[in-house]
């Protein structure tokens, strides 16, 4: 009779709407030490531009699509599907632990949940993850970007209103103003959305997420509430490409 146990069962759920398909070649070596990975679920609206190269990641591997449609523009849904899938993966027995691929400090409230229920949840993600977040996961590992070689790359694709990428300033003041509620104020969050859905994104137009790049153009104001939540609008006249 043999003493050796059998590998943990885990659930590996990525939050593929914060974290890149490559940063896998990193979380895998680590998932396969822990246990078996079991069960591989991405989540995301994947119909949206942003998420092409999952899905061209996704058509490569075993890993599972879990396809998110918001009801409206936010990043939430595919959280909370996360969440959802997780709690009844571990609570039924599916899994013996749980890994999730996320910088989203949102998910530590699931960790402390499942760590009370006697179910270790292992983190994965970049270096800005949240403090808390990471001390209530069991073990947290960190991913690095990585540097990409030069490539030569084709022509850019136009945008929807016939602009390259990083020069389509018409169309986001055109979204700002469809969104825009109160004296004009579109809630940010919901812009990016609108925008990823476009096929335009930030880091096109120089910045890492739209906040920074608006709030270095000219012809925007942008303002948080009480709770950190930013809306931005148009001001002035036009903005220089």
């Amino acid at each position: 009779m043999s003493d050796v146990l059998p590998p943990r069962r885990l659930a590996l759920l990525v939050d593929a709407e914060n974290m890149k398909p490559e940063y896998l070649r990193q979380v895998l070596p680590h998932v396969v030490k822990l246990g078996q990975p079991v069960i591989q679920h991405a989540y995301a609206d994947f119909s949206a531009a942003v998420a092409k190269p999952w899905v061209e990641f996704l058509r490569e591997n075993v890993m599972e699509a879990r396809q998110v449609t918001p009801a409206s523009c936010g990043k939430n849904a595919a959280d909370i599907a996360l969440v959802v899938d997780a709690m009844d993966l571990a609570l039924r027995g599916r899994c013996d632990a749980v890994c999730i691929v996320s910088s989203d400090r949102d998910f530590m409230a699931l960790t402390l949940y499942l760590r009370r229920e006697g179910i270790d949840v292992y983190g994965f993600g970049k270096a800005q993850t949240d403090k808390k977040y990471r001390q209530s996961c069991a073990k947290f590992f960190e991913v690095k970007d990585q540097v990409a070689a030069p490539v030569v790359r084709a022509a850019p694709v136009a945008t929807a209103a016939g602009a390259e990428p990083g020069t389509d300033w018409a169309a986001i003041r055109a979204e700002i103003a469809r969104l825009g509620a109160k004296q004009g104020w579109s809630e940010l969050q919901t812009l990016g959305c609108v925008l990823g859905k476009r096929g335009l994104r930030a880091k096109d137009f120089g910045g890492a997420n739209w906040g920074q790049v608006l709030s270095r153009a000219e012809g925007f104001e942008l303002r948080a509430d009480d709770t950190g939540r930013r809306s931005v609008r148009v001001v002035g006249g036009d903005v220089a490409a």
